[in-house]
């Protein structure tokens, strides 16, 4: 659901409260100006009415909080995302160095990780696939690994294992 679409809701919640308030207030006023007394249906009606406008109050200020408390955990994922990204870098540069990778290798090692083909990365670094298919096996060799799926699986647990960033 769109901010827009709360925001019209609370809108329509608040001319419905409006309308059911303006009509306890004339009905009062009539009774009480109009010298009448209120019959047990006139009654029924009035406390109908005093609970639509309260329980309509209520669901805009319960909305209301609930949006806030939606952008407020929003921020708050954003942010952590934002910090896991970048102890994901730092744990990722640290392995890096901790397994010997070359710069090449580093860059090679990255774009496996997005999951690009041989094909795509000798374009992408503009090299021969057969230099891409060396520094793949290079890079295999240096982690202990035999394929990509086991690339990944290694980046992944030393992620998880990896120390927050300080």
């Amino acid at each position: 659901m769109s901010r827009n679409a709360v925001f019209a809701g609370m809108g329509i919640l608040l001319s419905s409260m409006a309308f059911f308030g303006f009509d306890v207030v004339s009905d009062i006023s009539a009774h009480v100006l109009g010298g009448l007394s209120y019959t047990r249906s006139d009654l029924v009606h009035l406390v109908f009415e005093v609970l639509a406008v309260t329980g309509l109050g209520y669901a805009v200020v319960t909305l209301r909080a609930y949006h806030l408390l939606l952008r407020a955990e929003a921020e708050a994922t954003k942010d952590t995302i934002q910090m896991l990204r970048g102890n994901f870098d730092e744990v990722l540069q640290n392995k890096f160095e901790d397994w010997g990778l070359t710069l090449a290798e580093r860059d090679v090692t990255l774009l496996i990780i997005r999951g690009l083909s041989v094909a795509e990365i000798a374009s992408a670094r503009s090299t021969a696939q057969g230099t891409i298919k060396t520094q793949s096996t290079s890079i295999f060799r240096k982690i202990g690994v035999r394929s990509k799926t086991e690339l990944m699986s290694v980046i992944i647990d030393e992620f998880l294992d990896g120390k927050p960033a300080s």
